[in-house]
């Protein structure tokens, strides 16, 4: 218990998505040696000195009360040095320091992990074959990873607790809040299946800014992130980004290119991801390393039962965004079309031809059309004072990594965040092979 007590005290001194935690940790080479420095220690091993005046102070008192509550409500505690601890997430720049799970945890370390993610304001299309693909892929013993969001996310949760799999969601909230609210029976399911996890502390409340800094979690915690349905603005683009900069595989559902949620997935195949049309396609590139936790011929069979099924999310009160959920006329259809039986259809996914593009040099910035004066202005004056710094470190002339903004003293979650603002705002542009550049 006081060990845990240390590391949830580490966690909350060095803040989420922190690059410090696993430098400090390293040097130390223990939670208990980290706790009992002084501050001229750790000025010594390089520390910075505000850092060090935070770490100097030694009290307990919230760590453990976070500890009780956990205790008292069935809350798993996972911290860095434990075994069960994925090791994929010891590879990230800046891994988090605990987790709080709530559910059975499997066993992240020796089975394949795949992440899928899309848009919140899904299509018929995107729904159809996101459930599709997840179905599949849960019924090859491979874990389903996403974000409980409304839309692509939920769908893949859901598909993959009918196929009797095993699923993890990552939460950007604290473990005992449900967001959003309308996915309490969904997030009850994944318990039962699987996990909901989150580096936040209990009662963390589910601010924005949280969610792009969560989206590194779920692609680090994946050998493979899926991206179904997706604009070049929504938040699954986040997650593409940050599995690109992780060294993670990215895959994309191609679909016609006149779908409004078409231009970030059909983008990503444009610039190298790999296309998919069914989770075998995902799967079987993982057959070799993960050979005795996946059965791809169970996961072939399952291809026969893959086709959505509608009473399976309105069962788990899944939604997408907007008032009613999009398979809600689904459903309807489907009821309407069995007093009238017409042959069986099976969800297919239209190719598309791509050209995978070589990351290009540094782009000047006349070739991103510029905002007006008026709108420039009223955008920067709308910046919080962080992205203001961050959009000002950004230089005029070239397009440049996130890693460019990291060596500037910004955290990769506060980069991460600042750029989703930035771009939003229309004050800069992202560029094939993860590269921002002003406008």
């Amino acid at each position: 218990m006081k060990s845990r007590a240390k590391w949830i005290w580490f966690a909350n001194i060095c803040g989420v998505a922190s690059t410090e935690m696993i430098k400090i940790y390293e040097k130390f080479g223990s939670i208990n040696e980290v706790y009992l420095a002084d501050y001229d220690k750790y000025i010594v091993e390089g520390v910075s000195e505000r850092l060090a005046e935070r770490l100097s102070d030694k009290s307990l008192t919230d760590a453990y009360s976070t500890v009780k509550f956990c205790q008292d409500n069935g809350v798993g505690i996972l911290c860095y040095c434990d075994e069960a601890y994925p090791d994929s997430l010891r590879t990230l720049k800046d891994p988090p320091a605990v987790l709080y799970y709530l559910g059975k945890l499997p066993d992240l370390n020796s089975n394949l992990c795949i992440a899928m993610v899309g848009t919140r304001k899904m299509s018929e299309y995107g729904m159809r074959a996101a459930y599709k693909i997840a179905y599949e892929i849960a019924s090859s013993g491979a874990i389903v990873i996403s974000g409980m969001a409304l839309g692509i996310d939920s769908i893949a949760a859901s598909a993959a607790i009918a196929a009797k799999g095993r699923t993890v969601a990552v939460l950007g909230c604290g473990i005992d809040v449900v967001y959003p609210k309308e996915h309490t029976k969904l997030r009850d399911a994944i318990c039962e299946r699987g996990a909901v996890m989150t580096e936040y502390p209990p009662s963390t409340e589910p601010r924005g800014f949280n969610f792009p800094v969560r989206n590194r979690i779920i692609s680090g915690l994946s050998q493979g992130t899926a991206v179904i349905d997706a604009d070049l603005k929504s938040g699954a683009m986040i997650t593409a980004k940050t599995a690109i900069l992780q060294g993670r595989d990215l895959y994309a559902v191609p679909s016609n290119i006149d779908s409004e949620n078409a231009s970030g997935t059909n983008s990503l195949i444009r610039d190298g991801a790999h296309a998919v049309l069914c989770g075998y396609d995902i799967v079987n590139n993982y057959a070799y390393l993960f050979r005795d936790t996946l059965n791809i011929q169970k996961m072939r069979n399952a291809e026969e039962r893959s086709e959505f099924d509608p009473k399976v999310p309105l069962s788990l009160g899944v939604r997408a965004r907007g008032e009613k959920p999009a398979f809600e006329g689904v459903s309807a259809k489907i009821e309407s079309e069995q007093k009238a039986p017409v042959p069986k259809q099976t969800v297919t996914v239209k190719k598309i031809e791509s050209r995978i593009a070589k990351p290009e040099e540094p782009t000047p910035v006349t070739r991103i059309e510029k905002m007006s004066g008026d709108d420039s202005k009223q955008a920067l004056e709308s910046l919080s004072e962080k992205q203001r710094r961050i959009f000002e470190e950004m230089p005029l002339d070239k397009a440049i990594p996130i890693d460019y903004l990291t060596k500037t003293g910004f955290k990769l979650g506060e980069v991460i965040s600042a750029l989703t603002v930035l771009e939003i705002k229309g004050l800069v542009s992202s560029l094939p092979g993860a590269l921002y550049v002003r406008k």
